[in-house]
């Protein structure tokens, strides 16, 4: 059987990332009144009837499902709930256009998580890569002529900084297991791995919110445009994004996806008026260089 072309899930790829570059400063703007528990929770749970219709009409028959499926698919809903809170937090903590470029250090960790644990070796491009994203990271925080000690310092010691680059941590890890759920769907079905994850997720979440947040739900109503438009968004861009990952490679994949980042840091000049675009754009471009560098 043929491979389908590129161009179909590089387009698929960007479109997902487009959608997505606004969702930050959508949830910049809810998570001032509300916790990110609540956020994470009402913005998945109300994208989930779109993403079951859309999954379910366009599904023409329902796959079969073994074991590794179920664990992939909970290993995923948890890293994603942890990774979406800590995201979030760091939303509410620092500027949009200064925390999100951080998501791009994902293929970094994979290249030490893999260093470590499988021994493998990176290439000398993937090395060159990891330069460019810590450069990118250094110029971002404003830094250009003080030692790599002190950068790193002040960039670990920003708020939200920490919880953004532990967000990229378990975001690096979830598409490879995202990848095997759909390996073990019998036919494969990107789209019902889509809502599997994010059903497990808000099932996961339900009880929490519930139980102890019960008075920040009123917050939701307060911003319920952000709400719907980024409800939207999370409710198509899983299938855009799954359906490239059953498609094409992960590591091509996932790089396209933090183009986001660029689309991001123009949306945070433009409709937040975050001051230093000059300067976060050009890094973000170098940090995503970095990536792609990695990843191919």
């Amino acid at each position: 059987m043929d491979s389908p072309p590129a161009i179909t899930w590089v387009g698929l790829a960007l479109a997902a990332a487009l959608l997505t570059s606004f969702n930050p400063i959508l949830y910049k703007r809810i998570v001032s009144e509300v916790g990110p528990l609540v956020v994470v929770w009402g913005v998945v749970g109300l994208a989930l009837p779109l993403l079951a219709l859309t999954s379910l009409a366009l599904t023409t028959i329902l796959p079969k499902v073994d074991d590794v499926f179920v664990a992939a698919i909970l290993g995923s809903a948890v890293l994603n709930a942890l990774a979406h809170l800590a995201f979030t937090q760091s939303l509410k903590l620092a500027d949009v256009s200064l925390v999100t470029p951080l998501l791009t250090f994902s293929p970094v960790f994979t290249i030490l998580v893999s260093a470590i644990f499988l021994g493998e070796t990176p290439n000398a491009r993937g090395l060159v890569g990891v330069v460019f994203v810590l450069t990118g990271a250094r110029w971002l925080n404003g830094r250009t002529r003080t030692n790599w000690h002190i950068v790193w310092k002040a960039i670990s010691t920003t708020p939200g900084v920490a919880l953004v680059l532990l967000a990229g941590l378990f975001w690096a890890i979830t598409p490879v297991l995202e990848k095997l759920a759909i390996q073990h769907t019998f036919p494969a079905s990107p789209r019902i791995v889509a809502f599997a994850v994010n059903a497990t997720l808000v099932g996961l979440l339900t009880p929490i919110v519930l139980r102890r947040n019960r008075a920040a739900l009123r917050g939701l109503i307060l911003h319920r445009r952000e709400w719907l438009l980024a409800a939207f968004i999370a409710g198509v861009a899983p299938l855009l994004g799954f359906t490239a990952f059953s498609l094409g490679p992960v590591g091509y994949v996932t790089t396209l996806f933090r183009m986001s980042t660029v689309f991001t840091v123009i949306w945070g000049a433009l409709l937040l008026h975050e001051p230093g675009l000059h300067q976060r754009l050009p890094a973000s471009a170098i940090m995503i260089a970095g990536a792609i560098l990695i990843s191919v």
